[in-house]
């Protein structure tokens, strides 16, 4: 069993430094193939006997360490359990070098989702891996170690090169960590002390019994790949519910359940010295009318046709929520001045009022009208949604019109940043 980190594909290219040379990596990623490719060519040209390995051992367990790397157990958000590791040792054994390379070649075909640095290096120190374990397994089936002896010096082996591994692996990308050195090589006491007993019972099994010993390790990978498909269907379950929870059915935009935590994130955006944010809330004029004359199904393709024009005038980093009923409501980042926040509200009326109608029984133009005001760092979010509703309510006294209204002062202008007015 291997404990390891798989990064998630969204964000991991904004971890990198910008300095960080894109093949790094390389060197590693080619020289621990070749490296267990090249002592087990220079194990089979010397060795004086080679014991033939078992032909359960030769087909099975390479088999089964590259469907292990198919179903990863997930126990948090960016750490797997896999069980490549075991199998491969369990190779080398009872299979000799040769078996224990080729499990380790086949572990690294296993992991199809990640790049070819990865694999090629993931499966360059598994081959490592399986080497010193076929080693091990020679000395044991020779009678030159006791079984015990012989998975304790495959264990060793295993800790020790995987070491060496991250050593190389983290001088080769120049990201040199203590911490991180020590932390994996516990983990990696922990995991052979853990399958050390198992793995020479299985051991023994494959010299007795191999056909039954290969069923039981096959048996075993069908029942990780059940519990890891389980695993996988409820995460896949919850993920479609979180975001059903967080996106509006109707119109695709966030929910108010989601506005609401991404207002209180640019809150403290703001809090922390970024720009003011402007908070602006849109209501479709005459909605019930609409309804009325085009039915609630036309009605919904109303709000649509909104929202795409609403969209179509905001920029990508803005945030465009449904609050309900007919009311959407937006987040402007960096929206520093009420000046600016006009401009933004006045460009959405204009998309949403110039737009050609596009509904059947709709022969006048859709309008909206529009409130607004600026978050600060002096206003809770609440208070500002209440501003910008305030400011809706005016706008509505004539329909298709723009209204921004300051936010309200402080109730202690001492050393509180005054917002820039329109010029």
């Amino acid at each position: 069993m291997a404990f390891f980190l798989r990064p998630s594909e969204q964000g991991a290219h904004d971890r990198v430094p910008a300095s960080v040379d894109p093949r790094a990596g390389t060197r590693v990623a080619l020289g621990f193939p070749l490296a267990a490719l090249a002592a087990l060519g220079v194990w089979l040209a010397t060795a004086p006997e080679q014991p033939e390995p078992s032909g359960w051992a030769l087909l099975a367990l390479p088999l089964v360490c590259a469907a292990y790397g198919l179903f990863p157990l997930a126990i948090g958000s960016r750490t797997y359990v896999t069980f490549e590791a075991p199998t491969v040792l369990l190779a080398g054994l009872v299979g000799g070098p040769m078996v224990g390379v080729l499990a380790g070649v086949a572990a690294g075909l296993g992991d199809v989702h990640a790049v070819w640095r990865r694999r090629s290096t993931y499966a360059g120190l598994a081959m490592v891996h399986g080497f010193a374990a076929g080693l091990a397994g020679v000395a044991w089936q020779r009678g030159s170690l006791s079984l015990a002896g012989a998975v304790a010096a495959a264990a060793l082996a295993y800790v020790a090169l995987s070491a060496v591994g991250l050593v190389l692996v983290l001088l080769d990308r120049s990201s040199w960590s203590v911490a991180r050195l020590a932390a994996a090589s516990l983990v990696n006491v922990v995991e052979v002390a853990a399958w050390g007993p198992l793995l020479a019972l299985l051991a023994v099994g494959f010299r007795e019994r191999p056909g039954l010993s290969a069923l039981g390790v096959v048996s075993a990978l069908g029942v990780v790949a059940f519990v890891a498909w389980t695993i996988t269907s409820d995460r896949a379950l919850e993920e479609r519910e979180r975001l059903a929870r967080l996106t509006d059915p109707v119109t695709g935009l966030l929910s108010r359940l989601a506005f609401e935590s991404a207002l209180a994130r640019e809150q403290q955006s703001v809090v922390r010295g970024e720009r003011p944010a402007g908070l602006v809330l849109c209501d479709v004029d005459h909605f019930r009318v609409l309804n009325e004359r085009l039915g609630h199904l036309g009605g919904d393709e109303a709000l649509r046709l909104v929202a795409e024009r609403v969209r179509a005038a905001t920029r990508t980093a803005d945030v465009i929520a449904r609050w309900g009923g007919d009311e959407l409501c937006l987040i402007t980042p960096g929206t520093g001045t009420l000046a600016e926040l006009e401009v933004v509200c006045e460009r959405i009326r204009r998309s949403v009022a110039e737009a050609p109608a596009a509904l059947p029984g709709q022969d006048g133009p859709i309008t909206v009208s529009l409130g607004a005001t600026l978050l600060t760092d002096w206003t809770a979010p609440e208070e500002t949604f209440a501003r910008a509703d305030e400011a809706l309510y005016v706008a509505k006294r004539t329909r298709d019109a723009v209204c921004v209204l300051p936010p309200r002062e402080p109730a202690s202008a001492s050393g509180r940043p005054q917002l820039a007015e329109a010029s």
